[in-house]
């Protein structure tokens, strides 16, 4: 999946941190909501669990069901998902941030 594109999806010109999708099932519309919003809360919040918190909401507004969101430098983890609804990419932040995405329920 190439990098997200360096306008923001209503057309305005803020710059996106380059990323890199490590796996993703998601649709294009969705990996690149994803990409937008982590990109606009690391400028909003200090933490990352606000980032994740922020990114959770969007996705269960947006496409319902019970999204979740692990956002961080380092994180391990064991999950189930629902098939064609999982996101991890990496993102240019001081440090390289990572961002695990899936939806475990409708």
């Amino acid at each position: 999946m190439p990098d997200a594109s360096d306008a923001a999806a209503d057309g305005s010109e803020e710059s996106l941190r380059t990323n890199k999708v490590i796996y993703s099932d998601l649709n294009t519309e969705q990996n690149t909501l994803a990409v937008s919003c982590v990109n606009t809360q690391l400028d909003s919040y200090t933490t990352d669990k606000d980032v994740a918190t922020a990114l959770k909401k969007e996705f269960d507004a947006k496409y319902g069901g019970t999204w979740q969101a692990i956002v961080g430098s380092c994180f391990g983890c064991s999950l189930t998902h629902k098939t064609k609804a999982v996101l991890h990419f990496q993102i240019d932040f001081n440090p390289l941030m990572y961002v695990l995405l899936f939806q475990s329920d409708e």
